[in-house]
């Protein structure tokens, strides 16, 4: 543990493997959305890069929520959020070219017809489960039995889209996670590393019969496990080669900020793809998900250099 030097505060450092996991969940997300196409079959890839970051920031969430200075987090959390929600929306507005008219407006904040549809939800929903939650969070059981009951609801009609029932539950598992089982994060980077593997392992031979025409697995099957497979790919990572866990742990720090703007790259290779029509398989562009990664952390590399204060707009501070 690390003091802060501006709250006198103990701060817990960044777990290495963990970061690795917010990288690979923003790489499936920038995949999921490449132009040509969706993401191979029943699209099992995107649902457990989702669940990564909601379960964590469930997880990392926990703590901040008790004891008094619970509200005071609260307020400073919804309005980091906020921030980057209402610019990255308004950006979105901007560039798309669309009309100040009230239903243009509504479908671009997530308040239209189909609310899922707007850019930046997830930003919404997380907003949305952070008020929630510090309401509840003073009757657990009750926080718990909810988030259970949505993570159900889910399975039962999935397309329940606004908030996100399936993301509530996850957001909410994380921090039963981190109040029963304190640390085990921790713990779980102690775990032999054939258990690591074994996951890894578990998990691409699912993905495998998931792609298969004769073999296919619901996503929902075995997102969990994917979930954890993120987790464990770090720490056999740093396993093999400190040197890349610890390049990879950096490359995850703009993750947030490419997660928010990957939308504008994607609109330019959409306008790519129309003027210059290929026969090139759907592969060949998701190979352009890497460039698109490092593109929008040099921006964010950029800002964060010489324009500092934009982040607090674009990010929240992140």
């Amino acid at each position: 543990m690390t003091i802060s030097p501006l709250s006198g505060t103990a701060v817990r450092p960044r777990l290495p493997w963990v970061e690795t996991a917010r990288l690979l969940a923003t790489l499936v997300v920038v995949m999921q959305h490449v132009p040509s196409g969706p993401f191979l079959k029943n699209e099992f890839m995107i649902a457990p890069a989702l669940e990564t970051y909601f379960r964590l920031a469930g997880y990392f969430s926990a703590s901040r929520l008790e004891g008094s200075g619970a509200g005071k987090w609260t307020g400073g959390r919804l309005l980091s959020l906020l921030w980057p929600y209402l610019f990255w929306c308004a950006a979105y507005w901007l560039v798309a070219g669309m009309s100040l008219s009230p239903g243009s407006l509504a479908s671009v904040f997530g308040a239209g017809t189909c609310p899922l549809l707007t850019p930046m939800w997830f930003l919404r929903d997380l907003m949305i489960f952070t008020l929630a939650v510090f309401l509840l969070h003073r009757w657990r059981p009750a926080l718990y039995a909810l988030g259970l009951f949505c993570l159900f609801l889910h399975r039962w009609d999935d397309t329940l889209a606004w908030p996100s029932p399936y993301m509530f539950g996850d957001f909410v598992l994380g921090i039963m996670l981190a109040s029963s089982a304190p640390g085990c994060l921790d713990r779980w980077g102690k775990m032999p590393l054939a258990v690591h593997s074994s996951i890894i392992l578990a998990s691409a031979a699912l993905v495998w019969a998931s792609c298969a025409d004769t073999f296919l697995v619901p996503d929902v099957a075995f997102s969990g496990l994917i979930v954890l497979a993120f987790l464990s790919f770090g720490i056999v990572a740093r396993a093999v080669s400190p040197a890349l866990s610890e390049r990879l742990a950096r490359w995850s720090s703009g993750s947030f900020f490419v997660y928010c703007s990957h939308i504008f790259v994607l609109i330019a290779l959409t306008g790519v793809e129309t003027c210059f029509p290929s026969p090139w398989a759907p592969w060949v562009w998701w190979c352009l998900v890497p460039v698109v990664y490092m593109l929008a952390r040099g921006v964010y590399l950029f800002l964060k250099r010489y324009f500092p204060r934009a982040l607090v707009l674009m990010t929240g501070g992140k």
